[in-house]
């Protein structure tokens, strides 16, 4: 659950960060709110951020960048110390190299290193990220830390997203000003674009609104979402607009090569442009389908997510048409948004479906301890104690206690272990407890009951799963106990007169894999004092840190050690050893036992 918290605290950050970014009325205190934001989502202190500025020919905050935005800085990088800010640093260097593609976490600050440790506030390294909006590096986003161990992988990418998400912004601003001179009207519209994205959560609802606008922005005559399909090697179309035989509806697919535009753009992450699709030498080779759309003019522009292409936008007119450069710019803005909006997206869907899974695994574990029996029988003289714990939510072992009809009074007790986890074995399970249960009523002997439970788990069963299982029939009256085992542990029985563990090694083989099994049924009597522990593997082969098992071995020594009083004293000595033998390593299989035993002087 606190992952979880964690998780969705961050999207909501994330949010907040894409909000600030895309709402603020003013670059400066955009890149500010959200540098705040994200300093404090990663658990630091202070961060600033360059801007590529040619016309910045001042040697104060290196030439070629303009200080754009801080937070929180120590007083060794105070505004007026010229120390600190007079001159280039390392990471733009990187930058102006060409080497700053992603967040950058070995950068040893130089403008740091002016100060003492009590100016520096002990910051001594700055993660580094790349404003990147397309193939273009507009500025730095530095994170400042005491030492590289605060910037995991995790923190990397992070710093990487939000970088590219302030490089956007960036760009738009760049082009806000430019269409302010020249497209008034377009720039509005990014803006909307921009908005709507946002508003949208819906994936199908987001991409089809995307291609709906993006089709009527840059007055094309069709548009299309090309993404990944589920089949290997093929791209699927996810949303189209202007198609005359629309592609989503009709499932269509194209190879994921370099004989198609989409899949060409996302291999080489730049755009694919035509002028006149028909006079490709690859157009002879388009499919039926495609050629009947009768697209002459083209573009492909691929949707970038940390330096990885999810999809691509396709735009397509009827006659020939050379894209300029000021619209495929316009174009590939169009598309960095949609990149951000839709990974958004997908993350919030993940999110939601997570829940709901959790939900449905915890409602699934409230049904399955329902249909065990929620307490120990109780009957005169002797004492029972249960435990069950599935390694996940819900699991495949499983126990029973039912009163068999007639006299003297009889007690079935089973306990059972499907060979996988999780929901399959939990459905399996149920199945495999209704049947014994069924044919233990009928009257059957315990061997007879599981061989009968082997037959109809065949005829039945649509998978492959099997269990074990061991069906034991105690007369209270006499404690004798009459037992089959189909492949499971081997019960065992401590004989308090004798003070020694008995292993109870009657043969026979699991359920549901052969047909006509054989299984061996054996007789014991317990005496005062003497009880039957039946338990599931998950016990044996718990593991600790160095990947042992806790065996029979410390299981029989634990049985052997004790002098106990009652069944619940067996259960938790047992439970108690395996749990300090674990030492907290996660618990990698279902745990089950039984206890029963019979009092002193019954």
């Amino acid at each position: 659950m606190d992952a979880e918290r964690d998780l969705v605290a961050s999207l909501i950050t994330l949010n907040q960060i894409a909000d600030a970014l895309n709402r603020a009325s003013d670059l400066s205190s955009a890149l500010s709110s959200a540098l705040a934001k994200l300093v404090a989502l990663m658990g630091l202190e202070t961060g600033w951020i360059f801007l590529k500025d040619p016309t910045a020919k001042s040697q104060w905050a290196g030439r070629g960048y303009v200080l754009a935005a801080h937070h929180n800085l120590p007083p060794a990088l105070a505004l007026r110390r010229a120390a600190a800010w007079k001159g280039d640093c390392d990471c733009q260097e990187l930058c102006n190299k060409g080497l700053l593609a992603a967040a950058y976490n070995e950068v040893r600050c130089s403008r740091l290193a002016s100060g003492d440790d009590v100016d520096r506030r002990g910051l001594t390294v700055h993660a580094s990220a790349p404003l990147r909006s397309g193939d273009q590096v507009l500025g730095i986003l530095n994170v400042a830390a005491r030492s590289w161990e605060a910037f995991s992988p995790e923190a990397l990418a992070l710093l990487t997203n939000v970088g590219s998400q302030m490089g956007i912004a960036v760009e738009r601003w760049r082009l806000f000003h430019m269409l302010q001179e020249k497209r008034v009207g377009e720039q509005a519209a990014l803006l909307e674009l921009s908005n709507q994205l946002l508003s949208r959560p819906r994936l199908p609802d987001l991409m089809s609104y995307l291609v709906a606008e993006v089709r009527r922005l840059l007055q094309v005559d069709a548009c299309a979402l090309v993404m990944p399909a589920e089949e290997p090697g093929m791209l699927a179309y996810a949303a189209a607009s202007g198609w005359r035989m629309d592609p989503v509806a009709r499932r269509r697919r194209i190879p994921d090569d370099e004989n198609n535009s989409a899949s060409l753009a996302m291999r080489t992450q730049l755009p694919v442009v035509a002028e006149d699709i028909a006079e490709d030498p690859l157009a002879p080779y388009l499919p039926g389908w495609l050629r009947a759309e009768e697209f002459r003019g083209h573009a492909a522009m691929p949707l970038l997510v940390e330096g990885q292409a999810i999809g691509a936008l396709v735009i397509d007119a009827r006659r020939p048409r050379l894209f300029s450069e000021d619209e495929l710019r316009f174009f590939r803005l169009m598309a960095n948004q949609a990149a951000i909006a839709i990974e958004r997206s997908r993350l919030v869907e993940e999110e939601l479906k997570h829940q709901r899974l959790s939900h449905e695994l915890a409602l699934g574990k409230q049904i399955q301890r329902q249909m065990l029996p929620p307490s120990p029988p109780e009957a005169p003289g002797w004492d029972f104690a249960v435990h069950c714990e599935a390694a996940r939510q819900v699991g495949g072992d499983f126990y029973d206690y039912f009163w068999l009809p007639g006299t003297p009074q009889r007690l079935g007790i089973v306990i059972g272990d499907v060979a996988d986890k999780g929901v399959p074995a939990a459905l399996f399970m149920a199945m495999s407890r209704s049947l014994i249960r069924s044919t233990a009523f009928s009257g059957r002997s315990p061997a007879a009951a599981l061989v009968r439970t082997n037959e109809l788990i065949l005829k039945d069963s649509q998978t492959d799963l099997f269990l074990s299982a061991v069906y034991a029939i105690l007369d209270l009256a006499s404690g004798q106990v009459v037992y089959a085992n189909a492949g499971h542990n081997r019960p065992v029985v401590w004989r308090d007169g004798r003070r020694r563990l008995v292993e109870l090694d009657a043969r026979g083989i699991v359920l549901g894999a052969f047909e006509n099994i054989a299984l061996e049924e054996r007789r014991l009597r317990l005496a005062p004092g003497d009880f039957l522990l039946l338990y599931t593997d998950g016990i044996t082969e718990a593991s600790n840190a160095q990947g042992e098992f806790f065996g029979k071995e410390r299981l029989y020594s634990v049985l052997s050690a004790g002098c106990y009083a009652s069944a619940a004293e067996v259960s938790e000595a047992v439970l108690t050893a395996c749990s300090r033998f674990a030492g907290g390593v996660e618990q990698s299989d279902d745990i089950t036992l039984v206890v029963a035993m019979r009092r002193s002087g019954a």
